[in-house]
């Protein structure tokens, strides 16, 4: 066998393991059992830190800390997600209707996280940050493209 054919075949099964793990975390989400979703994401983002699902992976796991509430472990997720991957972008495999940088969907998160715990001076200071993005990072919500800029202005305008 020739070396290139077994170096693509290892990298196929190890991609095919991260999808595996990252469907499996999809599927713990959906039934609401974040806490073990946090671990299967985990476990891709470390054990396959090359993949293109490593990003989307740490930010689930920031998002399952969200979910239960933990919000200072999502803003810490969702900074290791943009240090360590700050040009990724959000996989199709993510379930959702996101385009564009991962980082921009952390940043984000983190804003909506430093509401919750009613640090709405640093969430605005967050917010910020989303200027940096192009209009080609955004969401779908009711049929309509939302920057995430859009979406955080939106949400400090909410808890006035």
């Amino acid at each position: 066998m020739h070396q290139n054919t077994r170096e693509f075949k290892k990298e196929k099964e190890m991609e095919d393991r991260a999808i595996q793990y990252f469907v499996e975390g999809l599927t713990l989400v959906q039934n609401e059992l974040y806490l073990d979703a946090s671990h299967k994401f985990a476990m891709l983002a470390e054990e396959f830190p090359e993949s293109d699902l490593a990003d989307d992976a740490l930010y689930n796991v920031g998002l399952c800390y969200f979910k239960m509430k933990q919000f200072e472990m999502a803003i810490e997720t969702f900074q290791q997600d943009i240090h360590n991957y700050p040009d990724a972008t959000i996989s199709l495999l993510d379930v959702g209707n996101s385009v564009g940088k991962t980082a921009a969907k952390c940043y984000y998160s983190i804003v909506l996280a430093n509401l919750a715990l009613g640090r709405v001076k640093m969430a605005k200071e967050i917010a910020l940050q989303l200027d940096l993005f192009s209009e080609d990072t955004y969401v779908i919500v009711d049929n309509k493209k939302k920057t995430y800029a859009e979406l955080a202005v939106i949400a400090l305008i909410s808890i006035k």
